[in-house]
Order: structure tokens, then C-alpha cells, then sequence
């Protein structure tokens, strides 16, 4: 099978019915206008294979055409916004600057507001600070007070509670001295109504019988004690129309071991020892408080012949 290609040859003519552009090239044939020249050249069995092929680069070309078209659409948009936003940029530059200055301006004064407004918030802070302290102070001074008040409040309780304690101690050793007064007294009484008693009978005598001459008698020997010898004869409860001399030898001339002897011989033979023993002490306590009164009127007596 032989096949015979036919050559044909196109000729571009100028553009007729409108103006020519002198600085566009003369147009060439596309890749559609090939194709389908080239399809035009094949004959035989293979012309519908050439066709398909010439559909398939038409249907290429067309979307090749349209993305062109938008791109070169899109290149134009571009062109045209970027001169208008250079007119629009030039026209409202003043504009611009005179916002941008008030702009400016008002952040100015706002940040002087706010300054304003920060330091009389300082301000206030300090003097809450200030009358906060202030607050705390008069609350610890006010319990300060209360405490010393409380404390000076206790310290008189207390001083009157020692003071009522003194006094109620006082009237107390009052009337025990009052109470001993009278029990000496009564004390003086009895013993002399005793002697008085003893020197009229002749009933036998024992130790605790014998008034000796204590405020409590005692049970034997050793309770007579010269302290409370004095303190009995010497108490300015009784006698008081005797002289402390006077009374010392009234003592003697009833308590001397001679004058004594009568009253030992009416003693139980059991205690009549211990009697005598404590009859011993009482005379001896007398005599002792005896020379010291001669001693003392001896003193007086010289002293005032000196003078």
C-alpha cells in the first residue's frame, strides 16, 4: 500500500477592515492549524485515528487558550489595581498623615490620661496603704488599753483582796487577843481561888492539883517553863494596882522551897518529887526576875543622883 502526500502552502495575508499594529509580528500558524494540516495529509485506513488525534490536541488547545486567557486577565487586574492604588495612595497621602497625626496626637493625650489615672491609682493605693496601717495601729492601741486596763483592774483586785485579807487577819489576832485576855484573866481568878482553896484544906495534893503559875497547867516538871512564868505573873490583865516588883515578891513569899515545905508534905509520896522539882524551877525563875528589877531600880536610883 503506497500513500501520497500532498504539500500545501499557506500564505498569511495582512489583516484587512482594520488597523494594523506595526509592532505585532506577523501570526503564525498554531498547533491546532498543524494538526489538523497534518490530518488533511493522512489518508487511508489510518484517517480515523488521525481525526481522533486532531479532537484530542483541539480539546488540549482549547484549555491551553482559556488558562492563558485567565492568566493574562488576571496579569491585567493586577496592572490596574496597582495604578489605582498608586493614584489613591498619592491623592490621600496628606490625608493620611493628618489621621496618622491625630492618630498620634490622641495616643498622646490618652497615654497622659492614662498616666494621669495610673499615678492617682498609686496615689490611692498608698493612702488605703497608709489608712489601712493607720486602722491597725488604733486597734492595737485600743487593745493595748484594754490589757493595761484589765491588768491595772486585776493588780487593785488583788491589793484589795490582800488589804480585806490583813484587816480580817488583824480583827482575828484582835479577838484572840481579846478571847486570851479574858481566858487570862479568868486564868489569874481561878488561880488565886485555888490557892485560896488549898491553903484552907488539908485534902493530899497531887501534881496536876497544884495551881502552878502558867496560863495551862502542865503535866509534869518539864512543861514548867520559865517564859510562860513571866508572861502569867507579869500580864498587865490582873494585879494592875501592883507593881511588877510587888508582884515578883508576892510570887516568892508563896513559891520559896521554905514556905513551900508545908504544901510538899500534903503531896502523894509518889509525886512528891516531881513536885519539888517544879518548885524549884517557879522559885528560881522568880529570884532570877527579882535581881533584875533590883539591878534596873539600882540603874534608875544612880542615875538620878547624877543628874
Amino acid at each position: 500500500m503506497t500513500y501520497t502526500r500532498t504539500e500545501s502552502i499557506h500564505h498569511h495575508t495582512p489583516m484587512t477592515g482594520s488597523k494594523a499594529n506595526p509592532l505585532q509580528s506577523p501570526k503564525r500558524p498554531t498547533q491546532r492549524d498543524q494538526t489538523h494540516e497534518n490530518s488533511t495529509l493522512i489518508e487511508g485506513p489510518w484517517k480515523h485515528m488521525a481525526r481522533t488525534y486532531t479532537w484530542v490536541v483541539e480539546q488540549e488547545q482549547t484549555k491551553l487558550e482559556k488558562k492563558n486567557k485567565k492568566t493574562e486577565k488576571w496579569v491585567v487586574e493586577q496592572q490596574s489595581f496597582l495604578a489605582d492604588r498608586s493614584n489613591h495612595e498619592k491623592t490621600n497621602k496628606p490625608q493620611r498623615r493628618r489621621t496618622w497625626e491625630e492618630l498620634m496626637e490622641w495616643h498622646g493625650v490618652d497615654a497622659k490620661k492614662q498616666s494621669g489615672k495610673e499615678t492617682a491609682a498609686r496615689r490611692g493605693a498608698i493612702e488605703r496603704e497608709r489608712e489601712k496601717a493607720r486602722m491597725i495601729e488604733e486597734e492595737i492601741r485600743r487593745i493595748q488599753a484594754r490589757v493595761q486596763k484589765k491588768k491595772e483592774s486585776e493588780k487593785q483586785r488583788l491589793a484589795e483582796e490582800k488589804w480585806r485579807a490583813t484587816e480580817a487577819q488583824k480583827e482575828s489576832q484582835k479577838q484572840e487577843r481579846a478571847r486570851a485576855d479574858v481566858g487570862t484573866s479568868d486564868v489569874w481568878r481561878t488561880y488565886e481561888a485555888r490557892w485560896a482553896s488549898i491553903a484552907a484544906s488539908s485534902e493530899p495534893l497531887t501534881f496536876r492539883t497544884i495551881p502552878w503559875p502558867l496560863t495551862s497547867s502542865p503535866s509534869n516538871a518539864a512543861g514548867i517553863l520559865p517564859a510562860g512564868i513571866i508572861s502569867f505573873l507579869l500580864s498587865p490583865l490582873h494585879s494592875k494596882n501592883q507593881t511588877r516588883k510587888e508582884r515578883i515578891r508576892s510570887a516568892l513569899l508563896r513559891w520559896h522551897p521554905d514556905r513551900f515545905r508545908k504544901f510538899v508534905d500534903r503531896v502523894v509520896e509518889a509525886e512528891r518529887e516531881s513536885v519539888q522539882e517544879g518548885v524549884g524551877i517557879v522559885a528560881r525563875c522568880l529570884n532570877e526576875l527579882m535581881e533584875r528589877e533590883n539591878r534596873v531600880s539600882r540603874h534608875l536610883m544612880k542615875g538620878s543622883k547624877t543628874w
